[in-house]
Parts: structure tokens; sequence; C-alpha cells
């Protein structure tokens, strides 16, 4: 009896093992993903794991490369502003212009650039006190300046003057006084090279 009972208990369990969906086996391996599912992670078949769905993505073009431009520089024209010192003679103890003077006048504007700044200074001699001969070098560069004027020059006209001051030469002689009693226009002329 007792092989009885062991061969219905061997029958039973080769059903009961068929009896399911899916046969166990015993020596097989198997592979195992970790995935994250559904807000949480769960082991599966790696087979069976959920894969990532394609995604479209828009991709934007970067904005073109320009390259900076660089401007070379135009070199300037060199220019050489030359300044001439033009006397003006004036007569004892006067502050009147000439006809002589008036000339040298017109032939240093003729030769000067338009908008150049034009020092005009008034001088005299030795003689005479240093108040009536600061006034008087002052009236020797106004009348200069009335002449520019009249004579359409346009630009900066600086006055200055000095009377008992700066001359030209020693006040030895006539000679030597008549080169000190002058107006000194500084006229600039510029030469493109």
């Amino acid at each position: 009896m007792r092989w009885r009972y062991l061969i219905s208990l061997l029958a039973s369990s080769v059903l009961f093992g068929c009896a399911g969906d899916k046969p166990v086996l015993r020596d097989t391996t198997r592979s195992l993903a970790l995935n994250w599912h559904r807000s949480e992670w769960r082991f599966c078949e790696t087979a069976e794991c959920a894969t990532p769905t394609p995604k479209t993505v828009l991709l934007v073009s970067s904005p073109p490369v320009v390259e900076p431009v660089t401007l070379t520089p135009q070199k300037p024209v060199p220019t050489v502003k030359r300044t001439r010192t033009i006397s003006v003679p004036f007569k004892f103890a006067s502050a009147s212009v000439t006809d002589e003077a008036e000339q040298i006048i017109r032939k240093a504007v003729a030769q000067r650039e338009a908008g150049d700044s034009i020092p005009v200074e008034g001088r005299t001699d030795d003689l005479g006190s240093q108040t009536f001969n600061d006034r008087l070098a002052r009236k020797r560069a106004e009348a200069v300046v009335a002449i520019l004027n009249r004579l359409g020059v346009k630009g900066d006209i600086e006055i200055h003057s000095q009377g008992k001051c700066c001359y030209a030469t020693a006040n030895l002689s006539e000679k030597s006084r008549a080169k000190n009693r002058r107006v000194d226009l500084q006229i600039s002329t510029t030469q493109k090279e």
C-alpha cells in the first residue's frame, strides 16, 4: 500500500505542477533590470521593461556668428603749420595806421588760412611813462584789429599789449627805437606735405 500511496503522491505533484500557467524552471538565468515605472522603482525582465517614448525636440539654430569688422583708421594728412611774425610799424607816440602799414597788413591777410587765430601784440619804445606806453600799445593793437575786421578776417583775434617791455632791439638810437614801435601779427599758414 505504500507503493500506491507514493505513486499517487508523485502523480498528483506532477499534475499539480502542470496545472499552472508557466512551468517553473530551476536552472535558467533571467535578466532583470531596475526601471522607474509609475513613480516608483521596479524590477522587470529586460525585454519587458518600459522604454522611453520618442520625443520631438525643436532645435533652434544659433544666430550666425559675425566676425567683427575692424576699421583701419585712415592716416591723417600730415600738415605743417608755419607761423610768421609780421611787424607793422608805427610813428612816434602815434596809434594811427599809415598807408604803408596797411599794405603790410593786407599782404599778410592774403597769405593766411581762414579760421586760424591771429594774436595781435602792440608794442612801444622806452620813451614815455609806463602808463602812457601801456595805453599806446593797446591802441596800436586795436587799430590793427579794426583794419583786420574791415578786411573781413574771420576767426579768433587775440589782443595783447606790452608797453615798456619786450623790445625787438635795444633802444640805443632813433633807428632802433623805430623798430620797437610796432604791432606784431602772428600769421599761421597751414601747408599739406
